[in-house]
């Protein structure tokens, strides 16, 4: 089934988790992290609406929550940036290290922490790829 973005982001939330823990390779490459992300899809020339955020929460080599907030949330990490980037991200057009390095998406939180654990990020990355997803802008 087709997930829009942004009409179905609760529905894609949720998808996002699953997606993520079919993954073997996820699994071995976040056991015994714990931590919360914010990824926030912005406003654009494409996309005119309110910031999209998903939240998800790691722990010991699972996803434990995926969920789509519009207030302020506590979190580790956090990777921003506008719709279209995301578009091409999720697409599969664009790579998200070079996306990062190239100021493409912002990124907060602790460097070393992620740069240790980028294998399970590109697992959360390949994992939203993998969803079925149609932009509606």
């Amino acid at each position: 089934m087709t997930l829009r973005l942004p009409a179905d982001a609760a529905d894609w939330a949720v998808a996002w988790r699953d997606h993520i823990n079919d993954r073997e390779a996820f699994a071995a490459a976040a056991a015994d992290f714990e931590a919360t992300f914010l990824f926030q899809i912005r406003a654009d020339d494409r996309y005119d609406g309110a910031p999209i955020q998903f939240l998800v929460r790691l722990a010991d080599g699972a996803c434990t929550e995926t969920a789509l907030v519009e207030e302020s949330a506590d979190y580790d990490f956090a990777m921003r940036g506008p719709y279209d980037a995301w578009a091409d991200l999720l697409s599969g057009d664009l790579d998200v290290s070079e996306s990062v390095m190239d100021g493409t998406f912002d990124v907060e939180g602790n460097t070393m922490t992620l740069l240790r654990r980028q294998d399970a990020v590109s697992e959360m990355v390949g994992a939203a790829q993998s969803i079925d997803t149609a932009f509606e802008h």
